[in-house]
């Protein structure tokens, strides 16, 4: 069995090591060094650390991925009661932070998979049992949808005072949207870009845009992006080659779901066939379905609102969806008591079950934070 994964950014290092880690094929990873991996720190959920501790020995200490400890994520000035709401992760876990550049060089170096740098123009012609499509952004959208989400722009930029002490990411909102900072070390790469404007381009002028963000931050603009938000119709194609990354979908960076994706996705492919299924036969739906969870959980912290009365929060909160599942986890939620949704694998009573990437202790927090006033 031979799997070759073509792009060497945040989603073909992933899919290979995952591969590579975890499986006994041959597996190799090509790429065109020419092409540099995005410089914007990125954050996760739990599984990629976990995988970089066990497939290339990643730790806090030995750290050439200038990693930085991710606990939670702090909401500022989200919903219309608390000024701050912690979305935490379980205190004997941790995510990171971490500059693409490190990781990509790390991964490379990890020895699980033969590495071939060279271009690819012509996906059909690599000569693998199944390939792997991670070669970025589309050009062409036509086989793709929208997703549905009220952020379209950001600008990114360069902080004037140290935001690495703080283990968590933190998440504010601001008359045009809102903002993350990354916690990052001045020596990283990514450092430049640690701090990002999330906003609408529609409703709000770039100009507009960059002059609140500087009036809130004291931040050095460094570069001003657009975006679509869009999944893929057809994740597979001709039963052999798989969409991953943004080649697949890309939804804008609230709640860090983007990595997670990955893996799960790749995670996915991997269990079919270890266990001689066809990874295709659900593989699409699979995928597609998790995304559209992820896109509602996403749109779901926008409806209750921001301290902010203005154009863009009143938009936000007309984005809806119907999801029945959703509708059942966040009436479970509601239902139970915070002790009562502590996970088994805790001691707890809830079943490990998950809408997207989150359980419903994390739609209990949400939920909780934008109805109930903290002490």
């Amino acid at each position: 069995m031979k799997i070759s994964v073509v792009g060497g950014g945040n989603a073909g290092c992933f899919t290979a090591l995952q591969f590579g880690w975890h499986s006994d094929y041959e597996v190799e990873l090509i790429y065109n060094p020419k092409i540099k991996p995005e410089r914007v720190g990125q954050a996760t959920l739990l599984d990629p650390p976990e995988l970089l501790w066990a497939a290339t020995g990643f730790n806090w200490y030995h750290n050439p991925i200038h990693a930085t400890m991710k606990s939670g994520i702090l909401y500022e000035g989200w919903g219309k009661v608390n000024d701050e709401v912690f979305h935490a992760f379980p205190a004997d876990k941790m995510a990171m932070h971490y500059c693409p550049w490190e990781m990509q060089k790390h991964v490379l170096q990890s020895g699980h998979f033969k590495v071939i740098e060279t271009d690819v123009e012509d996906i059909n012609n690599v000569d693998a049992d199944y390939v792997f499509d991670c070669r970025g952004k589309p050009k062409d959208f036509t086989d793709y949808e929208d997703l549905k989400n009220p952020i379209n722009a950001c600008i990114l930029a360069k902080p004037n005072w140290d935001v690495s002490k703080n283990p968590w990411s933190r998440h504010v909102a601001t008359p045009d949207g809102w903002t993350f900072v990354i916690p990052t070390k001045s020596s990283s790469p990514s450092y430049d870009y640690c701090v990002g404007y999330c906003y609408n381009s529609d409703i709000t002028s770039k100009g507009d845009a960059e002059k609140t963000f500087i009036d809130m931050f004291d931040v050095q603009i460094k570069k001003h992006l657009g975006f679509k938000n869009y999944v893929a119709k057809y994740p597979v194609i001709d039963n052999r080659i798989v969409l991953n990354g943004n080649r697949l979908f890309f939804l804008e960076p609230l709640e860090s779901s983007a990595t997670q994706t990955y893996i799960e996705w790749t995670r996915y492919i991997l269990d079919c066939i270890l266990h001689k299924e066809d990874p295709f036969k659900n593989g699409s739906g699979f995928v597609r379905n998790y995304i559209k969870e992820t896109q509602n959980f996403v749109l779901w912290h926008y409806h209750y609102g921001s301290k902010y009365n203005t154009p863009f929060w009143n938009y936000a909160r007309t984005l809806c969806f119907e999801d029945e599942n959703f509708d059942k986890f966040l009436k479970y939620s509601k239902e139970n008591s915070f002790d009562d949704i502590i996970p088994v694998s805790y001691g707890g009573c809830a079943p490990n079950i998950l809408y997207g990437q989150w359980n419903p202790f994390s739609f209990k927090v949400w939920y909780d934070g934008m109805i109930r006033a903290h002490s």
